[in-house]
């Protein structure tokens, strides 16, 4: 894209945003996970001020207590009684304790961000938000804990959106919360349209991923994106994975 592209019309996030109004398109709703109506990128950060090896990854485990799942939606950190907990983005706190249907995570922290992701920090030690506190990507939000079902210590971190729980594992490369480097939003030109058979299509940049929800969305965005890669689904998860754990250039 040349310098005239910037200064002669909206830009291509603009466009986005106002096709979106014109198609009337609803936010993905609910199944209990509170997924945003805001659809913008989130710039992510680690929850520590420093490292923490994971004792539990996303997905299939064994579990390491009774009561625990086996099906692991999140990851745990861990981390010691009392390490001081951030917010992996900025966001709403809607829940700021003991959830109904959700007691194994004892003390929880609920955050809900931007393009429908909620950030769930269980087994807390201590809360030091309350609901409808507005948080920034960093700030102090309480402290590692081992209440609800737990074998230690450990912070648990999910991410959800409308559709579940996804892997949460690219805030691990995401800059640690005293670092002031943070993903900044990306450039106009940093976006491309991919698309396969399985998930359809979705606009991507440097930490930025946006699923396409109608005919109409994807129309929009190939006329200013231009043509979409294509590739299978794997190809695709591939393609988003490197996309959110990327960051514009300076």
């Amino acid at each position: 894209m040349d310098s005239e592209d910037h200064v002669t019309g909206p830009t291509r996030r603009q466009m986005l945003a106002l096709a979106g109004v014109a198609a009337g398109v609803a936010a993905f709703g609910g199944i209990g996970l509170d997924a945003s109506p805001a659809r913008a990128a989130v710039a992510w950060r680690y929850p520590f001020d420093r490292e923490y090896p994971v004792s539990s990854g996303f997905g299939d485990r064994t579990p390491p207590v009774g009561g625990a799942s086996s099906n692991h939606q999140g990851i745990d950190f861990a981390a010691g009684i009392g390490v001081a907990i951030h917010a992996v983005a900025a966001g709403t706190v809607i829940t700021a304790g003991e959830l109904d249907g959700w007691k194994g995570f004892g003390k929880l922290t609920r955050i809900q961000h931007a393009d429908g992701y909620t950030s769930w920090y269980g087994h807390q030690s201590s809360i030091a938000v309350g609901v409808g506190t507005k948080v920034s990507a960093g700030q102090y939000i309480g402290q590692v804990g081992s209440t609800g079902t737990s074998s230690g210590p450990h912070l648990h971190l999910g991410i959800s959106t409308s559709e579940g729980f996804i892997d949460p594992s690219f805030i691990l490369r995401a800059p640690k919360s005293d670092d002031s480097s943070a993903p900044a939003a990306p450039r106009d030109d940093d976006f491309a349209l991919i698309k396969s058979p399985g998930r359809g299509s979705a606009v991507i940049g440097a930490g930025y991923f946006h699923a396409l929800p109608s005919a109409e969305f994807e129309a929009c965005a190939l006329v200013l994106a231009g043509e979409p890669i294509e590739g299978n689904d794997r190809e695709f998860d591939l393609w988003k994975s490197i996309a959110l754990s990327g960051t514009t250039a300076a």
